[in-house]
């Protein structure tokens, strides 16, 4: 079968070289059985087209679009219309429904996979954003399969109106992990970053957006200082930059904050592996990959109650959900987590979140809808 995987979300989801890209790691887990897949990846438009293998049976078209926002366009010629069946990362995306209207007119079996059904803003910016979607994308949930990358999705999305919606939880694509991280001298690694052996490192990695609340990291950082030799490093960058620059000095931090703009992603790995915790502050993450991969390299996360980290850190030894910040503060000042904790969890992390089950749910709604 030939399958097309579609993401238009321009707001550095998958972006290239730098994350443990999804549709990537779906591709290649649907390519292994047996199938032939295409991947159509927005990129913006002062990014250039190219075209790459990433393994047997996977195709990645990297595609300059225009936009509206993290809203790519796609043109649907091209396209290929001998495509047998397709999925889309959909989300709130605008532009959906002119490519099923393509896919319903050359028989391809569309299913939109879905990770959040309102728009992560606030205010004006966000009644908007949930208005056009209501009054197109939303519309396509209410007729066709859906797939959740969670079960609060799934949740949302049956309050909102859509009848067949099945969980398929994101996975992390074990063909770019380091499995032999835990080898590494983590002093030569840190000291590579510029950090001592004795330094406490947390790390975040994620655009300097408000919803990623950088700030607060930095905040978290000045009220834990006393305890132990902790440092930040953060890698990201976005529109809060000069804010956060200014907010470390005026708390006098300088010296114990570290930026990198972006990594490359097979370097990755050495972040997490040299960084003793992860944290996620975003109160409405999705999913949240680099969750994921930290738990993997057994760097142990705090997270905000969010949909994404509920999800993923549940069971996860080691890790730990928090309803407040001064939670998140407790646990870098306590006992640090056993080896074996974090161990056990990082293969759990493998065995629980495999692409492989994602593929399978796609798969399965094809073959349901081929046969209706």
């Amino acid at each position: 079968m030939k399958v097309a995987i579609v993401c238009t979300m321009l707001n550095g989801f998958g972006r290239k070289g730098f994350y443990n890209s999804q549709e990537v790691g779906l591709g290649r887990a649907i390519a292994a059985q047996g199938h032939t897949v295409t991947i159509y990846k927005g990129v913006r438009m002062e990014e250039t087209a190219e075209t790459l293998s990433m393994g047997p049976g996977v195709t990645i078209h990297y595609i300059p679009m225009h936009r509206f926002g993290p809203h790519g366009y796609l043109k649907t010629s091209l396209i290929d219309k001998d495509t047998d069946a397709m999925l889309c990362f959909a989300d709130q995306q605008q532009f959906i429904p002119h490519i099923e209207k393509f896919c319903r007119k050359n028989g391809i079996v569309f299913v939109p996979y879905v990770g959040t059904a309102h728009s992560l803003h606030s205010g004006l910016r966000a009644k908007v954003m949930d208005t056009l979607f209501s009054l197109g994308t939303l519309k396509l949930y209410h007729r066709l399969p859906v797939l959740a990358k969670t079960t609060a999705a799934k949740e949302e999305l049956l309050s909102l109106g859509a009848k067949d919606v099945t969980v398929a939880n994101v996975g992390l694509d074990a063909t770019e992990l380091q499995h032999d991280f835990a080898s590494a001298d983590r002093a030569a690694l840190k000291a590579k970053y510029g950090f001592a052996p004795d330094d406490v490192v947390i790390c975040n990695v994620s655009r300097l957006d408000p919803e990623k609340r950088p700030l607060d990291l930095v905040t978290i950082l000045d009220h834990v200082k006393d305890a132990r030799p902790f440092r930040l490093l953060i890698v990201g960058e976005g529109a809060m930059r000069q804010q956060l620059d200014e907010h470390i000095a005026a708390l006098g931090l300088q010296d114990r904050v570290k930026i990198l703009p972006r990594v490359p992603y097979k370097q990755m790995w050495e972040i997490y592996t040299l960084s003793d915790y992860y944290l996620n502050l975003n109160r409405g993450e999705i999913f949240g990959m680099a969750v994921m991969e930290a738990v993997f390299y057994c760097t142990s996360v705090a997270a905000s109650d969010a949909l994404g980290p509920r999800t993923t850190l549940a069971g996860m030894a080691g890790h730990t959900l928090c309803h407040e910040d001064s939670e998140i503060e407790a646990w870098l000042t306590a006992p640090y987590p056993t080896e074996a904790d974090l161990r056990e969890s990082s293969a759990k992390m493998v065995q629980d979140f495999s692409w492989n089950r994602c593929a399978n749910a796609f798969l399965a709604t094809v073959k349901r809808q081929q046969q209706v």
